[in-house]
């Protein structure tokens, strides 16, 4: 396996927070995120009986996915930097009575384990991540030869709408530009290729899908960027991108939904990016 440059990512601030809403909305996302997740993580090889280390788990959600994938037999093991979302991803568990998950607070990158891992996981994780490929160099040596490596990340300049509903639109642009100036890479999806070559992985095999819906039926899309604004505004009015009480997130996405019914616009979410190779 290639060295990458080493550096460390322990303690890397999530540029979305750990606010009550926002692990709420964390939930939610996952609920119309899971499938094209599983999808890419079935394809990639994650499967009964394996072994498995989740990385950036929040509130738990991509943990509680790859349990099912792996069953009974299989391990799930998570790992984040945030005692807050992993206080609420162990109680999540215990409620679940998932005996196949569980948590450790730290770095995944810095951490050992007894044993080597059959894969490693994790969706918009490596976009938080300065130097990416170097984490995920450290990361992969937590896995066995031969093992899975797949990650799901995301391209906000996929976002849009047909024909044009301009609130949505305007939301989505919004939200890319302030996660940009939090540090985070918007288009981490496309450079997946690049991260795993650098970081002494083979080329990955890469698939892309999208939430896509309209109208009524599909207000929870909407549903989903409103609330990316509203974790977001505050620092969207600290940074000057919008003016405040220039977005009033009470009936944003009320509006949102009005403007894509009277136009029968379809909107079509970023870009799903998944990428899997081996070690």
């Amino acid at each position: 396996m290639r060295e990458a440059n080493q550096s460390s990512d322990a303690d890397i601030p999530y540029a979305l927070g750990h606010a009550e809403h926002e692990l709420v909305r964390l939930t939610t996302q996952a609920r119309l995120i899971d499938p094209i997740t599983r999808h890419f993580f079935v394809e990639a090889g994650i499967a009964p009986g394996m072994r498995v280390l989740d990385v950036g788990s929040g509130v738990g959600d991509v943990a509680i996915l790859l349990a099912g994938l792996v069953g009974p037999s299989g391990e799930v093991v998570g790992t984040d930097t945030s005692a807050t979302a992993l206080a609420l991803a162990r109680a999540r568990i215990d409620e679940m009575r998932l005996g196949n998950v569980s948590f450790q607070d730290g770095d995944p990158g810095e951490l050992t384990f007894p044993v080597p891992f059959d894969a490693v996981a994790g969706r918009y994780i490596l976009q938080f991540m300065p130097d990416p490929s170097a984490a995920l160099n450290k990361i992969v040596q937590n896995v066995r030869p031969g093992g899975v490596v797949v990650f799901h990340e995301l391209d906000w300049s996929g976002a849009r709408s047909v024909p044009p509903a301009p609130l949505y639109d305007r939301c989505c642009a919004l939200c890319a530009e302030t996660i940009g100036k939090l540090g985070a890479d918007t288009g981490m999806g496309p450079k997946l290729h690049g991260v795993f070559e650098r970081a002494g992985l083979h080329p990955p095999v890469m698939r892309l899908e999208a939430v896509i819906g309209s109208g009524f039926l599909d207000a929870d899309k909407l549903d989903l960027v409103a609330d990316l604004v509203r974790t977001l505004l505050p620092d969207m009015e600290r940074l000057g991108i919008v003016k405040r009480d220039e977005i009033d997130i009470e009936t944003l996405s009320s509006h949102m939904l009005d403007e894509v019914a009277s136009r029968g616009s379809v909107v079509i979410g970023r870009a799903e990016v998944g990428a899997w190779s081996r070690t």
